[in-house]
């Protein structure tokens, strides 16, 4: 049986097992068949942005991907809806709904508390997806899965343009069947809309470093601007990891005269980005930078909110050089088995050990192959990103909190670990060929393999 038939079977019994649970009452039976449009088109978006690296395989772990993200969305409505019975996406959930009566009278739900912009920009996104469909909590769930898997199939694409080819199926398997990305953002709520919108920005930007074009600057800020709507923080980090990636990466011997000037052009674009991220974060976050002490204050009551309940981690925010290793191990490589209490922190603590291993088994790689870090501009942003978010996130304390929002790091540093660490198999034989000339009568003999 091939690959292909594998996967459209494999798709068909998990359609009918989800059919089964509506049947039951788990929801309406338009999730059942949202679920089964939503396997054809990912299955028909795999087979057309396949390439010639992977066109023997993309579209069938995109139908895969895409089944274990509805099984991810299950578990995930399980644990909030009968485990938990409550939490943000019920709030948005509601508030979405009677939002949605806005939208279907042709007026935008207006945007007034500063202090939760980000919250209010989700709840009118709910409405709107709700004054379509009929409200429902697990179809809200699916939908917003669906948001998030788009941004799992926009973050691969943007590895794709700068990796090798045998670095892309690793890559894919990792960014497709991780439970980080599976169970997480695959609920109402912040989560499934910042992958979205980080998977675009990221592809945009991808393309933007290649050659600097301008025409890509438009999708990136869109995305950015969506981004920067919910998740303002997360946005500037992009920024950074861009102004970066374009003032230190080295561009070969050659580059036509116009390339180098566009990169200065955008270069000033990126800076200017930067500055609106700065003047508008105050507003959003609620702090006073005039003041001497203000982001001190700021993170601080950060730190003190995300520590009073749940798995806590000890320590505060990045104060110095020396503090960012912890916080690039808390990001991305906590809650570990022993700080276990509930039933998710030890599948995060899986994960987070997997992780782990698959970075210390490619470490020699990676320490080899640094010297290329500055020749691959992608790279050069996803680790200035990775250090920017690991820092940014060290004042939430909460191993719960941390482990929900690290699909929003995650793939750039896998990026890294797979861009560095993953070289080309070398061949078990090598033959060498090396044509004799037939006397009359004789047939070229095969040459024989060299070991």
């Amino acid at each position: 049986m091939s690959k292909q038939a594998i996967a459209w079977i494999s798709t068909f019994v998990a359609v009918v097992a989800f059919a089964g649970l509506v049947a039951f009452g788990a929801s309406g039976g338009a999730v059942a068949f949202v679920v089964i449009l939503m396997t054809l088109a990912f299955g028909a978006i795999g087979w057309s942005m396949r390439t010639e690296a992977d066109e023997s395989w993309l579209a069938t772990w995109v139908i895969i991907g895409f089944i274990v993200k509805v099984f991810g969305t299950l578990a995930r409505h399980y644990m909030v809806a009968v485990l938990y019975g409550g939490g943000d996406a019920y709030r948005y959930f509601r508030v979405g709904t009677e939002l949605a009566a806005e939208w279907r009278a042709g007026r935008v739900p207006e945007l007034t508390e500063s202090g939760a912009f980000g919250t209010q920009v989700v709840e009118a996104i709910t409405g709107g997806l709700f004054a379509i469909v009929t409200p429902d909590l697990l179809g809200g769930f699916l939908m917003f899965a669906i948001f998030a898997y788009f941004g799992q199939l926009m973050l691969y694409a943007a590895f794709r343009r700068w990796a090798a080819p045998h670095q892309l199926k690793p890559y894919a398997l990792l960014m497709f069947l991780l439970p980080t990305y599976a169970f997480w953002p695959s609920s109402i709520g912040k989560d499934a809309l910042v992958v979205f919108a980080l998977g675009g920005a990221t592809y945009f930007a991808a393309r933007v470093l290649e050659a600097y074009e301008l025409k890509w600057l438009l999708g990136l800020a869109a995305f950015l601007t969506i981004l920067g709507l919910i998740r303002v923080h997360v946005a500037g980090l992009v920024v950074i990891g861009l102004v970066g990636a374009a003032f230190l990466s080295r561009m070969r011997k050659g580059t036509p005269a116009l390339v180098r000037s566009r990169r200065v052009l955008v270069l000033g674009a990126f800076a200017a980005a930067g500055v609106l991220v700065i003047t508008v974060f105050p507003d959003i976050f609620g702090v006073d930078l005039t003041a001497g002490d203000g982001l001190d204050a700021f993170t601080s009551d950060v730190v003190r909110r995300t520590s009073e309940k749940g798995s806590v981690a000890a320590g505060g925010a990045v104060s110095g050089i020396s503090d960012v290793p912890g916080a690039v191990a808390l990001v991305l490589f906590r809650p570990h088995i022993l700080e276990a209490s509930e039933l998710q922190h030890f599948f995060a603590a899986g994960e987070t050990a997997a992780i782990a291993a698959l970075a210390l088994w490619k470490a020699p790689s990676i320490l080899r192959n640094l010297r290329r870090w500055r020749a691959n501009p992608y790279l050069v942003f996803s680790t200035i990103y990775v250090l920017g978010f690991s820092v940014a996130f060290s004042v939430v304390r909460n191993l719960g909190i941390i482990a929900r929002q690290r699909g929003q790091v995650l793939a750039f540093f896998l990026a890294v670990v797979v861009a560095l660490g993953w070289e080309e198999p070398k061949p078990l034989f090598k033959y060498e060929f090396e044509p004799q000339a037939p006397t009359q009568g004789q047939r070229p003999e095969s040459p024989a393999p060299l070991r």
